[in-house]
């Protein structure tokens, strides 16, 4: 019988419910294992103990709390930690990282409510399917008097935690109390009633007797809801899929745990201790808040250093929790990485710092020597002071003898009668006060300091378009700056009543930390000026490069050489032109009459140790408007293979066609780039799960470090768990990276995506010779506020070379080696599947002989391509079987 056959498929497959239902009924998954209390009479007398409000929690969130956590939320002592647990553990859970609605958090208390309300209860198996998975989209309850027991039939469709359509069977015993979810196992006959008539059928373990039973026993409409669900049910197989029906949503962040035990400042048991003094005082005050610094004072000599092949480095967890009438106003954690080579005297000093509101707080610190794991404990009471008694710091970005030079240079000018198109009213000043931090992503609120007389409004521009003005102070603006760091500058302008600029100034977000780069700050494109004018200079130096000089020029004569800070100097321009038939400007008012000067332009050029050398420039008294045009040129590294995979290096110019936007490009430059600098950042996974592999690591990148650099190059260290952390910036000192490299140790969980854009960010800007990041993972990303695909596209406006190198990725891991192929293949670079750590030597030799034979290849788009648009690019060569390696495309 078809509806008998049909019936029999979906008893198997809700058979699948036996074999979890001691997992539905013994709380949540999760983790294995425990940490704390351990053994059931422990657990139990724990719980006992705790203030009522925790004890509800964990009532609430027991099909969601794994061993592992429930065993260290009760082996905390204090209930400020366990109210820092339940803030970690739903933002464990939260699908937005860092939002301030939790909306997992909402959702799981809403069901719970929901549960009391309909069931009294969360502990009866309805109520738990109604926490796991929410409201059935389809229920059919039936009641066949004194056949069968009370059924409720629950659809489930469909869904992310669902792979396929679900039903679920509940009855209820006796026709009162709680509903039982029907398993295979239990036999159709706990479905039948007392007073059942099972008439010849003798029982109703045989499902197609049973499907007669039911149609002959449960009359009226009353048996159309079960044969509809029996019949709709059994039309595949579902076993195995009932799995899902068991299993607790996992938290997002599924390492989080690590990361709390790592942010506890008590000791464990049985810790060594490690001598120690701590000193805090309170300088100064930054926006309305009191500086606290700190300073832990460690013994050398009472410090364990690790060792990577004779060179040393001390490592050092410092956690911190400041607490205001016994609840956790913040908990703070700072890495220390010391190398041994560079430290003089006695002790180890840890620094600290943090903004409090005036009060009285407890402060506890744990100090861990992460190589000896010794650790120092202080708990002591901070009276800290009013912020308006103290001055203020973080007002200004010029050192104090930039700010004396430009007010003497400044007051040297008025006083001989200098003057611009637009001159400032006295004492008028605007300053835009830099972010906290140096990287800026998402919503961003700068404000701008005005001062002086005569302001009416202050206008802020974003990349030179206007966003908004503000009339009073505070004169803030709040910017969306998108979810990755992007460059932009900012600049506020103050206006006076008739729209006359009194003043400005320019603050440039993320910027690219290793570029080269001079901009004249002063005098102002299209200004004019009279008998003499200032000229200062912002100038940036990479990691690792130093500033040889900086070279003024007035239209082609050279002024002046500076060599170091401030790069501010007054030059004298020449005078008008006495023929009548000259061009002159008008003379400004109050500058002491006369004609001014023609045009003239003012030029700086900078110039590194290494010869490298970069220029900005200004015209000034030009009638005319002058607008600056750059002609960019792109840049392609290629690698080229042949049927072997051996890099190819005899190849010329036209051996090879480029395609840019899928047009053919002139080549201006071509050459195989052997010796050309290189800037590596080895970015190294420390999180928990490298603990094994971590060693092995460190070596293989100190000989690969010590085959490669050349002084020519620089290399620097980014480590990354939970978050990055940039260990060594651009150094070609070897025995400096190899004490960071000394100091790794793994811990926590994994925040790839983050950390790969951080790190890519860190290298925008270099400019000579090849960049590449050597990236070593063993896992996916479970952390990162970026997804992949923001990660990605990051990655191609870098234009930075990754080679990722994946080790012990499984090949059922599709997404993990897809996401490190592809962030590889998309930046020109290449992409490892590594089971040992011994075969690291051999990827790090590939990569060295690709980064030493690759080819420069140099255009002009012959279309020039529009702001933020994305030009694919494409290299081919000539000869058969060969295989080009190089970038998808890149934007302007």
């Amino acid at each position: 019988m078809r509806g008998a056959r049909k019936f029999a498929l979906v008893a198997v497959a809700l058979g699948v419910l036996a074999a979890n239902r001691a997992a539905l009924h013994g709380g949540a998954g999760g983790a294995t294992g425990s940490t704390g209390a351990t053994g059931s009479d422990s657990a139990k007398a724990r719980t006992a103990r705790l203030d009522p409000k925790y004890r509800e929690w964990l009532a609430d969130v027991a099909l969601l709390i794994g061993k592992d956590e429930l065993g260290q939320f009760l082996a905390l002592d204090k209930d400020y930690q366990r109210d820092g647990f339940i803030r970690r553990f739903w933002e464990a859970r939260n699908p937005y990282p860092g939002s301030s609605h939790n909306a997992f958090q909402a959702q799981w208390e809403a069901r719970v409510a929901a549960a009391r309300t309909q069931y009294g209860n969360i502990t009866e198996d309805r109520a738990r399917m109604l926490l796991l998975h929410g409201e059935a989209q389809q229920v059919y309850k039936t009641d066949c008097g004194m056949a069968m027991w009370p059924l409720e039939i629950w659809r489930y469709l469909v869904g992310e935690r669902l792979p396929r359509d679900t039903w679920l069977v509940f009855y209820q015993r006796a026709g009162g109390g709680p509903y039982r979810l029907w398993h295979r196992v239990d036999g159709t006959e706990v479905l039948k009633s007392t007073g059942g008539n099972l008439g010849s059928e003798g029982t109703i373990n045989d499902f197609v007797i049973f499907e007669q039973w039911v149609y002959r026993h449960c009359v009226g409409s009353d048996k159309q809801p079960v044969i509809q669900a029996i019949d709709a049910a059994g039309r595949e197989d579902q076993s195995g899929l009932l799995d899902h029906v068991f299993v607790p949503p996992p938290p997002r962040d599924v390492e989080w745990l690590g990361s709390f035990r790592g942010l506890s400042t008590d000791l464990p048991a049985g810790a060594a201790p490690l001598p120690a003094r701590v000193e805090v005082q309170f300088p100064a005050r930054d926006r309305g808040r009191t500086v606290m610094q700190g300073l832990v004072l460690v013994p050398a000599a009472a410090a364990a250093p690790a060792e990577l092949e004779g060179h040393r480095s001390y490592n050092f967890l410092l956690t911190g929790e400041v607490l205001h009438e016994s609840e956790l106003v913040e908990s703070f954690r700072y890495r220390f990485d010391l190398p041994a080579a560079g430290l003089t005297g006695d002790t180890l000093p840890l620094a600290f710092e943090r903004t409090l509101r005036a009060g009285d707080y407890v402060l506890v610190l744990r100090v861990e020597d992460l190589h000896s794991h010794h650790n120092f404990r202080d708990e002591r009471q901070l009276a800290v002071p009013a912020a308006e008694t103290l001055p203020e710091i973080g007002t200004t970005r010029e050192p104090p003898e930039v700010a004396a030079a430009l007010a003497a240079a400044r007051a040297e000018l008025r006083a001989a009668g200098a003057a611009g198109s637009a001159p400032p009213a006295p004492g008028a000043n605007v300053h835009l006060v830099p972010p906290p931090v140096e990287v800026q992503t998402g919503a961003v609120r700068l404000e701008a300091q005005a001062s002086g007389d005569g302001i009416r409004k202050v206008t802020f521009f974003l990349d030179g378009k206007q966003m908004l003005s503000r009339v009073r102070p505070p004169y803030t603006v709040e910017l969306n700056l998108g979810p990755v760091p992007v460059t932009r500058e900012v600049r506020a302008t103050a206006y006076d009543a008739s729209g006359r600029e009194l003043a400005s100034d320019t603050l440039v977000l993320n910027q690219p930390k290793q570029r080269f780069a001079v901009r004249l700050i002063e005098p102002r494109s299209g200004g004019s000026y009279r008998g003499r004018v200032l000229v200062r200079a912002e100038v940036h130096v990479p990691d690792g490069g130093s500033l040889d000089r900086l070279e003024l020029f007035l239209d082609d004569q050279r002024v002046a050489t500076l060599y170091q800070a401030p790069y501010t100097q007054l030059i004298p321009l020449p005078a008008a032109p006495a023929r009548a038939s000259a061009p002159a400007l008008a003379p400004v008012a109050g500058a002491g009459g006369g004609a001014a000067p023609g045009p003239s332009f003012v030029r700086a050029v900078a110039y590194l140790a290494d010869g490298a050398s970069t220029e900005d420039l200004t015209v000034i008294n030009s009638r005319d408007v002058v607008e600056k045009l750059e002609v960019r040129l792109v840049e392609l590294y290629a690698a080229v293979f042949d049927r072997g995979g051996r890099p190819v290096g005899n190849l010329g110019e036209g051996d090879f066609r480029v395609l840019d936007g899928g047009e053919a490009q002139t080549l201006l430059r071509c050459e195989r780039v052997r010796d050309l600098p290189l800037h590596l950042l080895f970015a190294i996974d420390t999180s928990a799960s490298m603990a094994e592999t971590l060693p092995q690591v460190q070596k293989a990148a100190l000989a690969f470090l010590r085959r490669t650099l050349t002084p020519k190059d620089r290399a620097a260290l980014l480590t990354f768990s939970d978050s990055p952390v940039l260990r060594m910036p651009f150094t070609n000192d070897l025995g400096t990276l190899a004490g960071a490299l000394a100091g790794l140790n793994a811990e926590r969980g994994t925040a790839l995506f983050d950390s790969l854009v951080y790190g890519l960010s860190y290298m925008k800007g270099a400019q000579h010779g090849q960049s590449a990041v050597i990236l070593f993972t063993d896992g996916g990303d479970h952390l990162s506020k970026l997804s992949f695909d923001e990660a990605l596209a990051f990655a191609r406006r870098a234009g930075v070379a990754i080679y990722a190198i994946g080790a012990h990725v499984s090949r059922l891991d599709l997404q993990i080696r897809g996401h490190l192929s592809k962030l590889a293949e998309e930046t020109g670079g290449r992409s490892f599947f590594i089971e040992s750590a011994a075969e690291l030597d051999g990827v790090y030799a590939a990569i060295e002989d690709e980064l030493r034979s690759r080819y420069l290849l140099a255009y002009q788009p012959k279309a020039p391509p529009r702001a933020g648009e994305f030009r694919a690019v494409e290299v081919r060569v000539a000869a058969d079987g060969m295989r080009v390696k190089t970038i998808r495309g890149y934007y302007p």
